[in-house]
């Protein structure tokens, strides 16, 4: 029963063309010659704006195009008020007047999760403060056997960003074959599951620096090139062989239509100040027919004696992503991913969560030397007004990984009950997880302030 239900969710989600009908006056203008662009602004040069807003002088005017271009100011996140007007010339050519009404911003902020797996950072965030509608931060996220540390900065659609992290921890392996997991928002549990002892465990000292540079391209695609300067050292009788430096370059090539959500980035914080949520009234309203979006993204990590590195190491690893948002804003999202490692050492294999869709939090994990996974997520509004908005959104992932020939697979669901104050960019609420696999499960809360 279960898979004929699976069957038709998929067969239902892959026929649904891909993209939505835009139905606006706007459509009159459709091959019309954009003479001008006109914008008015409180603080940011016009230039600016005008550089973002991904439509020249001499176009020719295309609706899909123009909403696009609308979007990718809104998504500047640093404007109390867009407004958008089109004249029309005698000579048939049109003029398009942009009313941007922004501020600046620069923020402290302190947030973190709790419960079976709990972290804490600090923030200080700054926006538009130079008036050319830059951001920029500096971050510490600290947990009890680690911390990363971190700077960034973005204009014109480019973001450099610099981090620093060391984490000391112990890793386990139990009798399934499977990993505790590590990181930031991790942590492995011997108190509960089908699996309480492990059967080896060591000690692991992690310590990397890395530095990313991305630029995007007409609100869609994005690319990136990243440095990951590493070194993994072990300390017990049962620990592995590979200890040593492994200096990666990270190439990332990624394409996305309508999926992304509103807050996302730094300048979702600008909402504290009543900035960037100049789009709020479409968020809050019905859409007149149901949008589809989608994500791409392939990512290749390369190492050697020419990234003066003590292994070789190759990577590839793609993941595609559906995404269906209903005339009432609910959104039900479907992810496949997969990943091969041709050459690895075993601390850099692939491991399950790489190709989970990001929805649970696991304390076991697998490695292996390559793996498949897949999700499905909702986001349901159980209300939204002026103020804020309360959700509920369950998920189901699952993902198979080929250790030496051998496939293990991990499954797990859960559900996040959140709700959310617009002029807050984080959510206050539980998320839960259970790992069908390992028969545990975790319990977050949410916060941020």
């Amino acid at each position: 029963m279960k898979k004929i239900i699976a069957a038709a969710v998929l067969a239902a989600f892959f026929n649904l063309p891909l993209f939505a009908e835009f139905s606006s006056d706007f459509s009159r203008y459709n091959g019309k010659t954009v003479k001008s662009i006109n914008v008015t602004a409180k603080r940011i040069k016009p230039s600016i704006i005008k550089k973002n807003f991904l439509i020249s002088e001499g176009q020719l005017f295309d609706e899909e195009n123009y909403e696009l271009a609308k979007q990718a100011l809104h998504n500047m996140r640093i404007f109390k008020e867009l407004n958008f007007d089109i004249s029309e010339n005698e000579d048939s050519s049109i003029n398009v007047n942009i009313d941007a009404q922004d501020g600046f911003f620069v923020f402290p902020m302190l947030f973190g999760t709790g419960g079976s797996k709990s972290a804490f950072a600090v923030m200080l965030i700054e926006a538009n403060a130079f008036k050319r509608g830059e951001s920029a931060f500096l971050s510490g996220a600290f947990k009890s056997d680690g911390y990363i540390a971190m700077a960034a900065f973005g204009v014109s659609q480019v973001f450099l960003s610099l981090g620093f992290s060391d984490f000391k921890y112990e890793e386990k392996i139990y009798e399934n074959s499977s990993y505790s997991s590590s990181g930031l928002f991790s942590s492995s549990s011997d108190e509960m599951g089908k699996y309480k002892y492990p059967v080896k465990k060591y000690d692991v000292s992690e310590r990397s620096v890395k530095a990313s540079l991305s630029k995007t391209f007409f609100e869609e695609i994005n690319a990136s090139l990243g440095f990951n300067f590493a070194r993994v050292n072990y300390f017990g009788a049962d620990a592995p062989k590979d200890e040593g430096s492994r200096n990666t370059i990270t190439a990332r090539l990624s394409h996305s239509k309508n999926f992304h959500s509103r807050a996302s980035g730094i300048g979702g914080f600008g909402a504290i100040f009543g900035m960037g949520l100049s789009d709020i009234d479409d968020l809050l309203s019905t859409l007149p027919n149901p949008k589809y979006g989608y994500f791409l993204l392939l990512n290749y990590e390369n190492a050697g004696t020419h990234t003066g590195s003590d292994f070789a190491i190759s990577k590839l690893s793609a993941k595609t992503a559906g995404k269906i948002e209903f005339k009432k804003r609910h959104s039900l999202t479907l992810e496949l991913s997969a990943a091969k490692a041709f050459e690895t050492p075993f601390f850099d294999r692939i491991r399950s969560a790489e190709v989970m869709s990001g929805n649970g939090m696991y304390s076991k994990i697998f490695r292996g030397e390559s793996a498949v996974g897949a999700g499905i997520s909702l986001f349901y509004y159980l209300f939204k007004s002026k103020k804020g908005m309360a959700s509920f959104t369950p998920f189901i992932e699952t993902s198979v990984v080929w250790d030496n020939g051998f496939p293990r697979n991990q499954t797990g669901a859960g559900a996040g009950i959140f709700y959310r104050f617009w002029r807050i960019p984080f959510p206050l609420g539980l998320h839960y997880t259970y790992d069908f696999t390992n028969g545990e499960y975790a319990i977050s809360a949410v916060f941020g302030g």
